[in-house]
């Protein structure tokens, strides 16, 4: 019979796991409105991953995310130490792009296509090689459909903080 600690202590391994899932449903969800949208291939494309000694296991869906494209961390106290973290990632070759990390060529002409989601610049590319969001308006075939740097912004302007205080509480009412 497992002791009062031990239960405690798994009990809490389970608690803190879901809260983990959760924050990562409510930030790849994030991740896939916020950001361009022109197939949708990024937005359905992101996975979360355990780090650290010992993971394994690796996930994914489409958007939007569920509890069920995250997988579920060990709760046994070895494990625990091991596994370091969730890591969401992209697993496109063109996230780098698409995430403004690095600077690109892309096609000027898009031969009537059009992209799924609303576009909010559209114009002449700023430069070439540039960032996929550096588009300024006026004569082009250039398009955007997320803002320049969506992606620090989002980390850094208090909507991931926002995220993973849902995630939080979704993972404490479950």
């Amino acid at each position: 019979m497992a002791s009062p600690i031990r239960k405690l202590r798994r009990d809490l391994g389970e608690a803190i796991n879901e809260l983990v899932r959760h924050t990562a449903v409510e930030i790849m969800n994030d991740l896939a409105e916020k950001g361009p949208k022109w197939t949708g291939d990024l937005r359905d494309s992101y996975v979360a991953i355990p780090e650290g000694k010992g993971a394994s296991g690796r996930t994914g869906g489409g958007f939007p995310y569920s509890i069920n494209d995250i997988p579920k961390l060990s709760t046994d106290l070895s494990e625990i130490r091991r596994v370091t973290k969730l890591n969401i990632a992209n697993t496109q070759p063109y996230a780098v792009y698409a995430l403004d990390l690095e600077e690109g060529v892309f096609r000027g002409d898009r031969k009537g296509n059009f992209p799924i989601g609303k576009v909010v610049e559209s114009g002449v590319r700023d430069s070439i090689p540039g960032f996929r969001g550096a588009v300024s308006s006026g004569e082009g075939e250039a398009t955007s459909t997320a803002p320049l740097d969506w992606y620090r912004d989002y980390l850094k302007g208090g909507k991931m903080k926002k995220a993973i205080a849902r995630g939080v509480k979704i993972g404490f009412k479950g």
